[in-house]
């Protein structure tokens, strides 16, 4: 199920593939030819040595390796060592320490960015729960990496990961320290261009001075923002809640001018960033925020708690403010999942993609399928539709009367994903209506079946794949078919 989550960009690539080594090849030989005359050039050709890779094509090869491999890389010869001092090299950087590493008096990743941190443009600051003697020493080498980076660089992007399991293992005093030291680091910021949170859970107020650091220092150019597990899910202080609250919702109205892409949890800081918002008033007029284009949500039901989610009204004035608007939902359920989707799943959503997953722990407590679409056409979701991802680990009683009066109705709807369970009544009634009538947009289906255990039924959904594919794919939409016939 994992190709259905959301696609997080990694910083690095781990291996150089065929195609980038023969792109290396085609430049090197290109370079090469203009170079070396004409009845040189077979006498050399074989001779020649990888010392003399051009520039461009070795900053390429050290952009794909590991820092271990670029280390070595770099004591082959005179111009590979030249090529590692290189601004490519070190333009994308990660700060993760392990235990060996947390053991020594100066880590290797403090030493490059002693002597490199004015060429980092994205860094990657990754923490995690370490053994407990190792913290003195971790804390010291974290705060001493931010304060570095402080000082000398001017990044375009930075990721933090799981700082939340590493500062609860910190003194308070401790904490505070570092807290510090990161909003420092994003005070003296000016070019950030994207900024990523992932599962660092700090408290409301400190997460709104953390989001007023970035506004007030590259509100000109922060365009992608990821608040994912940003805050702790406890309560907020009710002294606190109107005063920081209400500060949230300034913020986001007036120091966002080029933000493009916000991906969040449906959760307390999203509810507080836009609970106000409304084009009743004065606040829509201030509203410097309307280049909002796409927000990805990380919906998990009432698990989150502590808040109440938008209205209806707010979207509306949030569709109004940013026209382009496009919703992104990635909806997994709780116990309650009825309620949770009336209650997260809203008119006026423009929901372009959503990707729901309803797997068996939740059996107690099921919502029928033909209630969740029922409830989607109730909201005209339908009117914004692009693409369907559908994880249900129950079987569905009929699948062709649940899909053919939704597929229908999709006016939009391009893609179709859907994982679940023998048996799958109607499957054949559901292939076999789009020869007849096809959703206009539709152009790829996939259906993931597990639990196909008799062989009969496998041969039986073979066949029908077999036989309808081919024709719907002449008709322009693209059939997938997948099963699991349970055997080991």
């Amino acid at each position: 199920m994992d190709k259905l989550s959301t696609p997080e960009k990694n910083f690095t690539t781990d291996a150089i593939n065929a195609i980038e080594m023969q792109d290396i090849k085609d430049e090197w030989d290109s370079e090469a030819d203009e170079s070396i005359p004409s009845t040189e050039k077979e006498k050399c050709g074989k001779q020649r040595e990888w010392s003399e890779l051009p520039s461009l094509s070795l900053d390429r090869i050290y952009s794909f390796l590991s820092r271990a491999d670029q280390i070595n890389m770099s004591q082959v010869c005179r111009k590979w060592s030249e090529g590692y001092s290189s601004p490519s090299v070190w333009k994308i950087f990660r700060f993760y320490l392990t235990d060996s590493e947390l053991a020594m008096d100066t880590c290797p990743e403090i030493k490059f960015a002693r002597k490199y941190s004015s060429m980092f443009r994205h860094v990657e600051i990754v923490c995690r729960r370490i053994n407990l003697q190792l913290i003195d020493t971790s804390w010291r080498h974290l705060k001493v990496f931010l304060n570095i980076l402080s000082i000398n660089s001017q990044l375009h992007s930075v990721k933090f990961k799981y700082l939340g399991n590493y500062l609860r293992q910190l003194d308070t005093p401790i904490y505070d320290d570092i807290f510090r030291a990161i909003a420092n680091l994003l005070q003296f910021q000016h070019h950030l261009k994207r900024v990523e949170f992932h599962d660092c859970h700090f408290q409301f107020e400190e997460a709104v001075e953390l989001l007023k650091d970035i506004t007030e220092n590259s509100r000109e150019s922060l365009t992608h923002l990821v608040l994912k597990g940003f805050v702790h899910d406890e309560p907020i202080d009710q002294e606190l809640d109107s005063t920081v609250a209400q500060s949230l919702s300034t913020l986001v109205n007036q120091r966002f001018p080029k933000l493009a892409t916000l991906e969040t949890d449906y959760s307390l800081i999203f509810d507080n960033m836009f609970a106000r918002q409304t084009v009743d008033t004065d606040t829509s007029k201030s509203c410097q925020m309307r280049g909002l284009s796409r927000i990805i949500l990380h919906c998990y039901g009432f698990r989150q708690g502590n808040f109440r989610g938008l209205t209806s009204a707010t979207w509306r004035s949030l569709k109004q403010l940013c026209p382009d608007l496009q919703v992104e939902l990635y909806f997994v359920p709780g116990p309650q999942s009825r309620r949770e989707i009336d209650s997260f799943v809203l008119p006026d959503m423009p929901i372009t993609l959503l990707d729901y997953r309803l797997d068996r722990i939740h059996a107690s407590a099921i919502i029928e399928i033909d209630a969740l679409f029922n409830h989607l056409l109730a909201c005209r979701t339908n009117d914004y539709l692009v693409s369907l991802y559908l994880v249900w680990m129950m079987p569905i009683h009929d699948l062709a009367s649940a899909f053919i009066p939704f597929l229908q109705a999709c006016a939009k709807l391009k893609c179709l994903q859907l994982f679940t369970l023998f048996p799958v009544n109607g499957i054949d009634l559901l292939i076999r209506s789009w020869l007849e009538n096809r959703p206009e947009s539709l152009e790829e289906v996939l259906i993931s079946i597990s639990n196909v255990r008799n062989e009969d039924d496998y041969i039986s959904l073979t066949t029908l794949v077999d036989e309808y594919a081919p024709v719907l794919q002449v008709m322009g939409l693209n059939v997938f078919l997948i099963f699991d016939h349970g055997r080991r």
